[in-house]
């Protein structure tokens, strides 16, 4: 029991906290169901596998100083990679896992510099934004900032084209359990709607 209560304090502290100054853009309502499915379909057909294959990860052990600094250091670099080529409004799919409550399925995000944070699932219906597992790529990064701190382990590789975290593994201490899994993949420019 003891576990479940420093794992979900870690959930929260990774995915809740990371977005606590963005309380004001986001929409907690859940938006309607998108009217045509047929627009999400593309981007949810290369989610059936099992999982993403990821190239190029490197592992950072934080509990060496030298490791948590080299991490600040790549997220830097990734960072301001990703803002200076970063679409201003754009849709990407998500997916976050954590030893409790598990893997949760693939869902479509849509960020736009005018509105507040969209999501649905396969089927085009709408996400709570309040969900631990509902974020942007700044968010992801700020979240990953946080990780450098608190996290025993971070594994990362990074989208070759826009530069944003593709694949992120946490192990947080001392719970051996405390893992999340971070996927994101197949961003692109979102139209006007």
């Amino acid at each position: 029991m003891a576990g479940l209560f420093v794992l979900g304090l870690f959930v929260l502290g990774l995915f809740v906290a990371g977005s606590t100054g963005l309380a004001a853009e986001r929409n907690t309502a859940v938006d309607p169901a998108l009217a045509d499915t047929s627009k999400i379909a593309a981007y949810f057909k290369d989610t059936a596998g099992a999982g993403v294959f990821v190239s190029h990860t490197r592992t950072f052990n934080l509990r060496t100083r030298g490791q948590r600094d080299s991490l600040r250091a790549i997220l830097r670099k990734e960072r301001a990679s990703w803002r200076a080529k970063r679409p201003g409004d754009y849709r990407y799919l998500l997916r976050v896992g954590c030893f409790c409550p598990g893997v949760r399925g693939w869902l479509l995000m849509d960020v736009r510099k005018t509105q507040p944070l969209r999501a649905w699932d396969r089927t085009g219906k709408a996400v709570p934004i309040n969900d631990w597992n509902v974020f942007s790529i700044d968010d992801l990064f700020d979240n990953l900032n946080r990780s450098a701190d608190r996290d025993a382990v971070v594994e990362l590789a990074f989208d070759s084209r826009w530069h944003f975290p593709a694949y992120v593994r946490t192990v947080a201490l001392p719970v051996p359990d405390a893992w999340a899994i971070i996927e994101a993949r197949a961003l692109r420019r979102s139209t006007p709607e």
